[in-house]
């Protein structure tokens, strides 16, 4: 299940905890999502907490401590978390029981993933190389997952392309990790725009491209075309 508003998120798992609650990290909301991993925790003991987002330290010692500093941390996935995310999913699969799911995932290491030792220390995973072919990730507008919000409240967002040749020093993801651009294809991203245009409430009139660098390639006129 998808949240956007954190009273619903509060509300869901006071009523029904969930045994794994994966949760962006930014700058903005970093307090608010460990407070939200304390209450998982308080709900369902054996609950999983996942953190992922560019909120993060680059270096191993710096990313340990940290970690150290969020004790309500379960695991934090790194740069790209589609595949690190499905390894902990595959992993609670594996295990099939809801008692065993802590013990078991914490003291395993999970490529992709930085995982709290159940007593201390991190298992760090095999880095897990960066997605080329975007397209593999299926679209969150297409397959109709955020169909609910569409709700007059919150303005749609779309990503055509991941990465960054520059290094700013100013960005978060001005980093030698992520400076090959990959991109989803033009067809797909006008797709995803015509989803949004047949469905986006007539009082909203924003768009956010959420690219870490948008309008370097010929493919982005044509996205502009699209919006146009």
């Amino acid at each position: 299940t998808l949240f956007k508003y954190i009273d619903e998120l509060e509300q869901a798992m006071l009523t029904s905890p969930p045994d794994l609650l994966g949760l962006g990290n930014y700058c903005w909301n970093q307090n608010l999502g460990h407070e939200m991993f304390r209450l998982l925790h308080q709900e369902n003991p054996n609950g999983i907490s996942v953190w992922g987002g560019p909120n993060f330290p680059k270096d191993r010692f710096s990313q340990e401590i940290w970690l150290d500093n969020f004790p309500e941390l379960d695991i934090y996935v790194p740069l790209e978390g589609e595949l690190g995310f499905a390894n902990i999913i595959e992993h609670m699969l594996e295990i099939n029981n809801r008692k065993k799911f802590r013990q078991s995932i914490l003291s395993q290491s999970i490529n992709g993933c930085i995982v709290k030792k159940l007593f201390g220390g991190y298992h760090f995973g095999d880095p897990i190389p960066r997605l080329r072919s975007l397209d593999e990730i299926p679209s969150p507008y297409l397959t109709g997952i955020l169909d609910g919000f569409f709700d007059g409240r919150l303005d749609p967002c779309i990503q055509t392309s991941r990465g960054c040749p520059f290094t700013c020093t100013f960005c978060v993801d001005g980093s030698d990790l992520v400076n090959k651009v990959n991109r989803f294809s033009v067809e797909r991203s006008i797709k995803e725009l015509t989803y949004i245009a047949e469905r986006v409430p007539s009082n909203l009139h924003t768009l956010s491209i959420q690219d870490l660098n948008f309008g370097m390639y010929r493919g982005d006129l044509e996205i502009c075309d699209a919006i146009l």
